[in-house]
This record gives C-alpha cells, sequence and structure tokens, in this order.
C-alpha cells in the first residue's frame, strides 16, 4: 500500500544512509567531506534528510534537516531529529549547534539561541 499524507505516520518511515543513486541534495545541500547524510524514506522514496557534521571532540552541527513539503506534520521531522542527535551522542557528542533558519522546529526541541545559532547541550548519563 502506497501510504499518503492522509494515512501517514512517523512510525512508517524508515532512516538510512543514501544508496548511490538517491540524492538528497535537493532538500539538504550538497554534503562536505565528513559530513553525515541520513534520508527518511517511505515506500522507497525519499522524504526527508539531514546533514550533520562533528566540528569539535564532542560537538556537532545540524547542517540541514528537512522534509518534503508534502509530507510535513507528521513527526517526521522530529523523527529525523532524534535520530540526529542520537547518531551525534553514540559518537561522543556533548554539544549539537543548529541554524536558526528552522528556528521555531528546533527550540520547541529543546535547543536554545546562542549568537547567531541553536544549541542544544546534552547532559552526560
Amino acid at each position: 500500500m502506497t501510504r499518503t499524507p492522509a494515512n501517514l505516520s512517523y512510525r512508517d518511515v524508515d532512516i538510512y544512509p543514501p544508496y548511490p543513486h538517491e540524492d538528497p541534495r535537493h532538500l539538504v545541500g550538497p554534503a562536505d567531506d565528513g559530513e553525515l547524510v541520513r534520508v527518511a524514506k517511505l515506500d522507497d522514496r525519499v522524504v526527508g534528510a539531514y546533514r550533520l557534521v562533528r566540528t569539535g571532540e564532542v560537538r556537532f552541527a545540524i547542517k540541514a534537516l528537512v522534509i518534503d513539503e508534502n509530507y510535513r506534520g507528521h513527526g517526521i521531522g522530529r523523527w529525523l531529529l532524534g535520530h540526529a542527535i542520537g547518531i551525534a551522542e553514540l559518537k561522543g557528542g556533548r554539544v549539537i549547534d543548529a541554524p536558526l533558519a528552522a528556528k521555531r522546529f528546533f527550540v520547541e526541541s529543546g535547543f536554545e539561541p546562542v549568537g547567531d545559532m541553536l544549541r542544544l547541550e546534552l547532559a552526560p548519563e
């Protein structure tokens, strides 16, 4: 069954590294060396993506996180954000920066404005 936005749940979406034939640049722009790109897929269609880069020993930055406009409003962005945070944390991240471009989304997810960016500080366990 092909899911439409009307009957879509973020739980229907899987997150993977993009296959060589999948190019999420139309969503998140071109990735530089060292950047981690993950795509959200629904029925083998890329509906979202993020770019994450290590910027310091315990610091990461989300360079972009975008959901195809036809699939917004179903929690896919928060699902991707949680994935990005989890990856950063697994790699030793304690601070994650994000762009101001999506300020409302990131602030609602716990990021705080710091200068010209948004920041999430993770507490060690």
